[in-house]
């Protein structure tokens, strides 16, 4: 056994990447604005308040004096996970329990605030949160080898001015600040990868010329068969680490916004993307699973196991570790449509570049490969229409709905990323408590398709045919296989304060 034992590797700092139940499509949270969330975001032409820095900064030139909105979002997701077979790299029962209830539920503030210095210049100043997740699987379910905890927090602090160029046409920029900060715990399938080593070894060993390698390889395994049931995907035989990163990037927002009557508006917004390097540390839990193959091995295969601990315990050390992430650009098309005095509709069309992200690549600080996992996610398309009433002097009353594209596809679905396609159904509405305070309160459920997971983590090795392998000279994952099906839905809770000086 001359090759270390590499198989086994968590998807280090995947936490920025995975946001499992954020309210809208891939990593976003999906709403920063309780006045927005109220016509399922469908409101980036109306600029009702401070919060439109967010959707549009042209928006802003139409806000009087100096006004403020601060937002907090409660979010209360739901998460079912049925198991389908989950396996090792062996075709073994990965051994688990159930999922448990992976999401909880979570606050998230947002604020913004305004200032007209005059008839053509309005600035603004925005604190919020773009992406946003935790999630935390039990420690022993069936899919640990993929993700037992992932966590993401992040928070963008923009800066934005309005221009108005004439009574019609407004423009608007800002530069964002992004902090970013993220989490996660992953099982490693030891067993698996130290019996897969010790195949290796003894198929060369036994090598015989002219003797196809693959029927010496069956023979090594039907002769080693009862020590690959006992070790693979045994919680005794297994590990886990856990790893943080975090970084700050930069970025920029653009808005135009055309009114061709009081009545009537139109917006475009470009949101860009944000460059990021994650840096953190990794710390792995060997020693006991080492100590316990060692026991298991030598008695066996005399030697084996003192050798195999050795291996694992020099290859999986606690070090430095990070990830280059790329959040996706957006660009938006709104309208504005007031029917009457009391009654107004419109509407948003959101293109955004998910297709940026095609691996998740992680680089150790010390001897390990680097961990790459494909996810070939797709652009997408979000449209929202809503509608606002205004019911008496104080209170408006608003509605709307919203179709959310999963950027991910059946066959590239995770655990840490369980997404699909989303629906919206929100009410809401605005109290005017006197002629510079309102309140705004909004609820919407959000509806996940329903997805099936077969996710086979090998690290994104392929054979000369381009069929998947589990190669542990080039990878180092557990090459685990989740199988199962998704059941998703969350209620957003948004509560809003505006003030006017």
């Amino acid at each position: 056994m001359n090759r270390p034992v590499v198989h086994p590797l968590m998807l280090a700092l995947a936490a920025v990447v995975a946001a499992p139940l954020a309210q809208a499509s891939g990593y976003h949270f999906g709403s920063q604005s309780a006045s927005a969330q109220g016509t399922a975001n469908a409101n980036a032409a109306e600029a009702s308040d401070a919060s439109v820095l967010f959707y549009n900064p042209a928006g802003l030139s139409r806000l009087e004096g100096t006004q403020a909105s601060g937002v907090l979002n409660l979010v209360l997701p739901r998460g079912r996970f049925s198991d389908g077979g989950s396996i090792t790299q062996f075709g073994l029962s990965s051994r688990g329990g159930a999922a448990g209830d992976f999401v909880e539920p979570t606050a998230v503030p947002h604020a913004y605030l305004s200032h007209r210095y005059n008839d053509r210049l309005t600035a603004g100043l925005g604190i919020f949160v773009p992406f946003g997740s935790k999630s935390e699987y039990d420690s022993n379910w069936t899919g640990r080898y993929n993700s037992i905890a992932t966590e993401l927090k992040t928070l963008t602090i923009n800066p934005s001015v309005a221009f108005k160029l004439n009574e019609r046409l407004s423009l608007g920029a800002g530069v964002s600040a992004q902090h970013i900060e993220g989490k996660l715990s992953k099982g490693a399938d030891f067993g698996s990868g130290a019996m897969a080593s010790i195949i290796d070894a003894q198929v060369r060993a036994n090598a015989v010329p002219g003797v196809p390698a693959e029927i010496i390889r069956n023979a090594v395994v039907n002769q080693l068969g009862g020590l690959i049931k006992t070790a693979s995907g045994n919680p005794s035989y297994s590990g886990r680490v856990d790893v943080e990163g975090k970084d700050w990037g930069v970025g920029f927002n653009l808005g135009l916004m055309y009114s061709p009557d009081e009545d009537t508006r139109f917006g475009i917004a470009y949101r860009s993307s944000v460059k990021h390097t994650l840096k953190g540390d990794a710390r792995w839990q060997v020693q006991p699973a080492a100590g316990n193959l060692a026991t298991l091995l030598n008695a066996a295969l005399p030697g084996a196991g003192s050798q195999v601990q050795a291996q694992l315990l020099a290859a999986y050390t606690d070090s430095a570790a990070q990830l280059s992430v790329k959040t996706p650009e957006s660009l938006s098309f709104s309208f504005y449509k007031r029917h009457d005095a009391r009654t107004a509709v419109m509407g948003d069309i959101t293109l955004t570049r998910h297709s940026r992200f095609q691996e998740l690549r992680v680089d150790f600080a010390n001897n390990l490969a680097d961990s790459v996992t494909p996810q070939r996610w797709t652009d997408t398309v979000r449209a929202s229409l809503g509608v606002s009433h205004q019911w008496t002097e104080t209170l408006q009353l608003r509605g709307g709905v919203a179709f959310d594209q999963s950027p991910v596809t059946p066959a590239t679905r995770t655990p840490s990323i369980p997404d699909g396609d989303r629906s919206w159904l929100s009410a809401g509405l605005n109290w005017k408590l006197d002629s510079k305070r309102s309140l705004d309160f909004a609820l919407s459920y959000i509806h996940v398709d329903s997805g099936e997971i077969n996710a086979y983590d090998n690290g994104g090795q392929t054979n000369a045919v381009g069929s998947a392998v589990c190669n542990p000279a080039r990878n180092t994952s557990s090459c685990a296989t989740v199988v199962g099906r998704y059941k998703l839905s969350s209620a957003l809770l948004g509560l809003q304060y505006n003030h006017r000086f």
